[in-house]
């Protein structure tokens, strides 16, 4: 079966965004980022929440290096993607653990907060990776967002970097 990572940058006191919905504090660390992209190629479809889906088509550049997986967006209120998009309506639960039997490679969680937290409320997340930015912002988006329960997770890996950035990867202890 296919796992499903969610990984995020995030600041030490667990914003994704800062109070105006900037990312500049994130560190761009070439050691990291050299590391996180071989994961890249076990992974070859991406799931987007709504809000997400929008700020990337805006950006249309940034699916390049992507053009070879499957996107998904969920949304109960789009009517109709790009074409380079699979808009998944229904039960989030069904769909989700549909595309996750189906054959392939892993899967990454692209965003947004709101829509992990309801794939963490699912127990759909198998993996978060988290880069932890040495920076507190005070306000801003945070990381976990409508979570109604305890989740645990194992610590299946650690690194911290010269810059500053320190990863760290969780598996789902899923009951």
């Amino acid at each position: 079966m296919r796992k499903i990572i969610a990984g995020f940058a995030m600041s030490m006191d667990g914003y994704i965004e800062g109070p105006n919905g900037e990312y500049d504090w994130i560190i761009n660390d070439p050691d990291y980022f050299k590391e996180y992209s071989k994961q890249w190629k076990n992974i070859d479809a991406m799931f987007y929440g709504r809000k997400t889906y929008e700020t990337v088509i805006k950006h249309k550049s940034n699916l390049t290096p992507f053009a070879h997986m499957k996107h998904y967006v969920f949304s109960q209120s789009l009517k109709k993607p790009e074409p380079e998009f699979i808009l998944k309506n229904g039960d989030a639960k069904d769909e989700v653990t549909r595309i996750k039997n189906e054959p392939g490679k892993d899967i990454a969680v692209f965003g947004g907060a709101e829509f992990l937290g309801s794939l963490i409320n699912l127990k759909l997340i198998d993996e978060l990776i988290l880069a932890i930015c040495p920076i507190i912002l005070g306000k801003g988006k945070p990381f976990f967002i409508n979570i109604e329960e305890r989740n645990h997770f194992t610590l299946k890996n650690s690194k911290s970097y010269s810059s500053g950035l320190v990863a760290l990867t969780y598996e789902a202890k899923h009951d």
